[in-house]
């Protein structure tokens, strides 16, 4: 996924010349603290809310107040990873997106980004999330992928993490299936410990079980 095709629809650009009220306007309406500033199709700055509220300049406009340099912005073609990466980066709403010449597209919104981003690791598909701690050479991808598909499941995505001061490392798993007892099993074959899983049907088991004995205590 790249980010032409995470355009937004509703965010518009402000010019040059465009009042800060109007700035503050869109800003609220479109619910976000900056907006990119074009001028003959060309990104030129942004506009930052807390910028445009500390000018008290009356009739003060968008050029005024606009930062003019180190503007971030990505490609239209980059990959949805380095939007993501570029507003962690410079903890931004928006990521303008131009293209190979410099002309400006559009920009990326961080909720979009974010839904991007729930798609990619099948975040809303049905299943379960297991959690894997190995040392950092046991790991690999070829084996636990067979260890699942053995149990005739499937791996939706993957992502790892290194731990902190050591030489060992956590593999997330978000698995096809929501009872995965005979995946459990099969990682313990296989000397894998399991750090953690989230099975939404234990979660809903645990939480009868809970509400049952809240409503017993309730009736002593």
């Amino acid at each position: 996924m790249q980010a032409f095709d995470l355009l937004s629809k509703t965010i518009q650009a402000l010019a040059p010349r465009d009042p800060l009220a109007r700035a503050l306007d869109l800003m609220d309406e479109f619910h976000t603290a900056v907006l990119p500033v074009v001028a003959k199709g060309r990104l030129v700055g942004l506009l930052k809310e807390e910028d445009a509220l500390n000018n008290n300049t009356p009739g003060a406009t968008v050029e005024q107040v606009m930062e003019r340099v180190e503007l971030p912005f990505v490609r239209g073609k980059q990959h949805v990873y380095d939007v993501l990466k570029l507003m962690a980066e410079h903890d931004l709403q928006v990521v303008p997106v131009l293209d190979l010449n410099g002309h400006y597209l559009g920009v990326v919104n961080g909720a979009e980004a974010t839904q991007a981003m729930a798609d990619l690791v099948n975040a809303c598909v049905p299943g379960s999330v297991v959690v894997l701690e190995m040392a950092r050479n046991d790991y690999s991808l070829q084996q636990i992928a067979r260890i699942v598909e053995d149990e005739g499941a499937r791996v939706l995505s993957m992502y790892c993490t290194d731990l902190p001061d050591s030489m060992r490392m956590e593999v997330t798993l978000k698995i096809n299936q929501e009872d995965i007892s005979g995946i459990l099993q099969a990682f313990d074959r296989f000397q894998y410990a399991v750090r953690t899983t989230f099975q939404p049907s234990r979660m809903q088991d645990d939480m009868r079980q809970r509400y049952d004995a809240l409503m017993r205590i309730m009736k002593i």
